[in-house]
């Protein structure tokens, strides 16, 4: 799969109108790149913290008993390969390191689909610890896998010199996959949200804020305001539904899109101010800017650059500098920095002057991309323009090979989602390229309805010489005594370490996944008497939810206790 350069000719009206609702700006998918890289590594340095307890034999779903009773036979893990720490630590590290070459733009399809693959891997090793953060993360890489992630702002194209040369826009079947898989996420959301608490009574933000274990200050705070709650329950539902429509805008696309992306940016941030579930807040809302249409960067990032010309001069000089130091080169001969203003002719260059040429492109490419000015030696080969005029600018365009797997796999993609909300089945042959690529998902966020189901755990554990303890916080790394509690913590939410723990034990306990709990006991044995010994060795607990029950019009009820696995050590 590769990509080919093509003079772009003359578009008629169709062409042009194609262009601007199916296309994407090069500058668009760059910062795409960059925040997608970004919110891998977040996401590596977050599951590293539970290494070992989520991602080893040692931990709470050894290898065996996940490929018989929780992975599908199809899905592909390296991370099955080895249960030793070690090895899933340098799985980790691997896929850091290729986070890092996307990020800055080195070699990047290659290290699209390494980081594709390794997060793939990690997120099958253990998939009760994923909410939907994870399908849309990998679905994003794969997309890329597609695209010219690295055209633009990239080690790749300052090394090729060609980034000037290239025209900003970018259409292919890839980017129709790209900007269809981000709407289907809100329309197929939109379409489970069958409950009336979306529908009818405007009540659904009120039972997910009333959630202790995702709730935030904000969103219990939000909780004093009924009438607003009704408000926004509507106003987000209408945004799931229609909004997309408006990213494929065919009259005033450049405004009318930009307006879209940025009321679903606004969307997610309520979302991440009102509830704690991760970095899924994240990825939804920075996966929108490859969304942003040339419009957004000709007409008002334009007119910010020429209000604040100084701000961006002196930022894309700090940054060139740091670049200088960090290649610990030269710029190019002063004869080539000079052949713009006297009109001398360029010579060949020497295999020398051909490699300071590169670092030189490597030392501009922060102020390429702050200030718009394109590399002293583009501008001596007349490849560059400041003022970004695109015209004998080459367009690229994406393989017949590329289109067809693209076109393949958006049809796959919209088939799977479709089952996922009528009666339309798979084909039963095609169901393991699904969980094989990554590829099957389900949008069902508080969907039909949000869960009236809320509570916390409690872990009353029985040591040898009688004390008891709430063995709830070895999940937080916490090893000493803690008093057993049957009240509700002030914060539910600070019990977990982290929101892949939340995860987990939600999915423990849901009866679909039990028979895990006998797994949690024995990891909860492991660690606790392996820290501990003589008398205060743990011998028996009972892993207990208290469940609470979030009733309409706010009103209180008694939590019950649901003793849910009773363990012994010996």
């Amino acid at each position: 799969m590769t990509t080919t350069l093509k003079d772009s000719p003359a578009p008629g009206w169709w062409r042009t109108k194609v262009m601007d609702v199916f296309g994407a700006d090069l500058r668009s998918l760059a910062v795409f790149r960059i925040v997608i890289a970004l919110l891998v590594l977040a996401d590596l340095a977050n599951r590293a913290t539970d290494l070992t307890a989520h991602y080893t034999d040692e931990g709470v779903l050894p290898r065996t008993d996940l490929v018989q009773e929780v992975l599908s036979p199809w899905s592909f893990s390296l991370n099955l390969m080895n249960g030793q720490p070690f090895f899933q630590a340098l799985l980790f590290c691997v896929a850091a390191v290729a986070a890092l070459g996307l990020l800055v733009g080195y070699r990047t399809r290659l290290m699209t689909v390494v980081v594709w693959v390794l997060l793939l891997s990690i997120q099958w090793r253990n998939p009760l610890v994923g909410g939907a953060d994870g399908p849309l993360l990998r679905l994003m890489l794969f997309w890329g896998m597609f695209l010219p992630l690295g055209a633009y702002w990239s080690v790749d194209s300052a090394l090729r010199g060609a980034a000037q040369r290239l025209s900003t826009r970018f259409l292919s079947l890839a980017t129709l996959g790209l900007f269809m898989q981000i709407a289907f996420v809100y329309w197929f959301t939109a379409a489970l949200k069958s409950g009336p608490e979306w529908r009818h009574d405007g009540t659904a933000l009120y039972y997910a804020l009333n959630l202790d274990q995702i709730a935030t200050p904000v969103g219990r705070y939000l909780l004093n305001f009924p009438d607003l709650l009704t408000v926004l329950t509507f106003a987000t539902y209408g945004l799931e539904a229609l909004g997309p429509f408006l990213l494929f805008c065919p009259f005033f696309t450049g405004p009318v899109r930009t307006g879209a992306v940025m009321a679903f940016m606004s969307l997610h941030f309520g979302i991440w101010l009102s509830m704690d579930i991760g970095i899924f807040p994240w990825i939804s809302a920075f996966c929108m800017v490859c969304f942003l249409p040339t419009w957004f960067w000709e007409v008002p990032l334009a007119k910010l650059r020429t209000a604040l010309p100084g701000w961006f001069d002196n930022a894309a000089l700090r940054l060139q500098n740091a670049a200088s130091h960090l290649v610990r080169d030269r710029l190019p001969p002063l004869h080539l920095r000079l052949a713009p203003v006297t009109g001398a002719t360029v010579p060949d260059p020497a295999p020398g002057d051909r490699i300071r040429g590169r670092l030189a492109r490597i030392v501009s490419l922060p102020r390429t991309l702050i200030s718009g000015t394109p590399p002293p030696d583009e501008l001596a080969r007349g490849r560059g323009t400041p003022d970004g005029d695109q015209a004998g600018l080459r367009t690229l365009r994406s393989s017949l090979l590329t289109n067809l797997f693209a076109f393949a796999f958006l049809l796959y993609v919209l088939c799977w989602n479709l089952s996922t909300v009528s009666a339309l089945t798979m084909p039963e042959r095609l169901v393991p390229v699904g969980p094989f690529l990554g590829l099957d998902q389900y949008w069902g966020m508080f969907a039909p309805s949000p869960s009236r189901e809320d509570g916390w755990y409690v872990i009353p554990g029985n040591l040898r010489d009688g004390q008891r303890t709430d063995l709830m916080s070895v999940t937080r790394d916490d090893y000493g005594l803690h008093k057993v509690s049957w009240k509700k913590p002030q914060d539910v939410n600070a019990t977990f370490k982290n929101e892949h723990w939340r995860k987990y034990m939600e999915n423990l306990y849901s009866q679909q996944h039990a028979d895990q709990r006998l797994y949690f006991g024995q990891y909860i044995c492991r660690q606790w008497n392996a820290r501990h010994k003589g008398a205060e060795q743990l011998e028996t607990f009972k892993i207990t939810y208290m469940l609470e029950m979030t009733q309409p019009n706010y009103r209180h009820s008694t939590p019950q206790k649901v003793v849910l696995w009773d363990h012994s050590c010996f």
